[in-house]
Parts: C-alpha cells; sequence; structure tokens
C-alpha cells in the first residue's frame, strides 16, 4: 500500500516563490525539508516593449492576450500600474478575448476581474494549449503573449500557422540568486548522502541549478548525486521535458502538477521501496 508519510527523508527543493509553502507541505507528510532557491525574479518594468503592448490593449489594437505564468501576468499588471494606466488596462482586457495556460495565471486575472476564455486541461503544457484555442479564429488577428521564461517553439509556431500577428512580450527573468550558499550546501549534502530527494517545481530551475554548481566546479558532483542516490523528483511534464534535455533522470512526477500532489508523490516512491 502507498504510503503516506516521508518518514523523516530529506526532500530538499529549489523553489524560490513559495519556499515557506513546499516546506510546509513536506513538515505535513513527515520529511525534513531543505530549502536552496536557485531563481531570482527580475521584473523587466522599463521595457519599451511591453509598454507599447499596454498601450496597444487600452487603445483596442490588441485582440487576444494570452497569459502563461502568474508571475507574468502580475508583472503585467504592474508594469500598467506604474504607467497610471491599471484600471483602463483591466477595463480593456475585458472587452477581448483572453487565455490564461493554466490556474496560476488564472488567479491573477481573475483576482482583477478579468473574465477568462480559454484556460486548457491539465496538465497545461503547449500542446494542451494550442488544442484549447484550436476554435478560435487567428488569422489577421492582433495577438499579444508573455514569454514563458525561456524559449517555447511551439505556440509562436502555431500563431504563425493560424495567420496571427503576434508579439512576444518578455516581462521577467529569471536571474541567479545573489546569495548561492545553499545551493552550493545543497550539493555538498547530497554528495555526504544527507539528501533523499530533489523536488523541481518549474522549468528554469533546471538550468539555474546546473549554471551555479558548474561555476563553483560541482557540475559533476552534481549529476553523479541526481544520477545515483538521490531521487529526482519533478512536478509535471514541461518540467520534466527541461531535465531530460539536460541528462537529468526523472524517478517521481504526480499525476497532478501541483506542489501538494509532488510531495505525496515522493511519499509514494519511497514507500513503495520500504
Amino acid at each position: 500500500m502507498a504510503a503516506t508519510s516521508l518518514n523523516g527523508r530529506v526532500l530538499a527543493f529549489v523553489e524560490a516563490r513559495m519556499p515557506d509553502a513546499m516546506a510546509g507541505l513536506i513538515r505535513r507528510h513527515g520529511g525534513v525539508p531543505y530549502a536552496a532557491p536557485v531563481l531570482q525574479e527580475n521584473y523587466l518594468t522599463d521595457s519599451p516593449e511591453v509598454q507599447q503592448a499596454i498601450i496597444d490593449i487600452c487603445a483596442g489594437r490588441v485582440d487576444t492576450a494570452i497569459f502563461l505564468t502568474g508571475v507574468g501576468a502580475n508583472a503585467m499588471m504592474g508594469i500598467a500600474d506604474v504607467m497610471g494606466r491599471q484600471a483602463e488596462f483591466e477595463a480593456a482586457l475585458r472587452a477581448i478575448t483572453v487565455v490564461a495556460r493554466s490556474p496560476k495565471p488564472g488567479r491573477i486575472l481573475r483576482r482583477h476581474q478579468i473574465p477568462i476564455d480559454i484556460m486548457p486541461p491539465e496538465p497545461y503544457t503547449s500542446s494542451d494549449l494550442t488544442a484549447a484555442m484550436s476554435d478560435l479564429p487567428l488569422r489577421g488577428q492582433q495577438v499579444v503573449f508573455q514569454r514563458y521564461g525561456g524559449p517555447d517553439s511551439e505556440l509562436p509556431a502555431y500563431l504563425r500557422e493560424q495567420g496571427a500577428i503576434y508579439r512576444e512580450l518578455t516581462l521577467y527573468d529569471w536571474g541567479l540568486p545573489d546569495d548561492t550558499g545553499p545551493v552550493l550546501e545543497l550539493i555538498d549534502r547530497m554528495e555526504r548522502g544527507a539528501v533523499d530527494a530533489l523536488a523541481f517545481t518549474s522549468r528554469p530551475q533546471v538550468p539555474n541549478l546546473l549554471a551555479i554548481a558548474a561555476g563553483a566546479g560541482r557540475a559533476e558532483s552534481l549529476r553523479r548525486s541526481l544520477a545515483g542516490p538521490v531521487a529526482v523528483a519533478s512536478v509535471g511534464p514541461v518540467c520534466t521535458r527541461q531535465l531530460r534535455e539536460y541528462g537529468i533522470g526523472v524517478d517521481v512526477e504526480p499525476a497532478h502538477p501541483h506542489m501538494g500532489n509532488l510531495v505525496l508523490a515522493v511519499a509514494d516512491y519511497f514507500g513503495d521501496r520500504a
């Protein structure tokens, strides 16, 4: 029978946005959390491209807006606020087609009373998104969408095929944390056998972790740990695909891409091997 407790195992994670929530989930399920954030969000508030997109949406020159992440949706609202146009921007979004890739941007949009016309089903991949948009007439339509924090060829390719006139906006980037000490300590702990599993909750965490390790000359140690005694847990297929592209195998992926499900899946993984 599947375990429901981590039974004192150490579950490390590199989540930056909700570390307290992740640590709380791990403790609630009997584990010991170790946080080592590998990301630092940098909002691009002075981007002329983003500001022009907000101006064009307010002026009714955009037909469809696609929000891919909660961070991006929040950043765009914040930039509109800095411009003194938040109320106007919100009203303009209510008059056009709004697409949310997952509940994360959906929550931000609903907080601002903006109806969502299209949201794909789980696991919220790019393929799910384009399939959900299949009935949306896009030929000749002006579309803006927020970049996902890394290259994504599927959505732009789909928009081109459909004849849309689109703009891809970079609202933020993922820099390395100012303090990489916890990450280097994590690599040391994994090498000593003091970590049982490492959880990844977003795609950009993967290259950042490897970049920090490489910069400190610890890349081989990290890869040995992740290929051996440390179980690698991925929150969902997007993250899993990124890990595999970097040559890292995935031991655990929950059926539904949520942090709580991820922690439970790790507990089940160890329970099955007890």
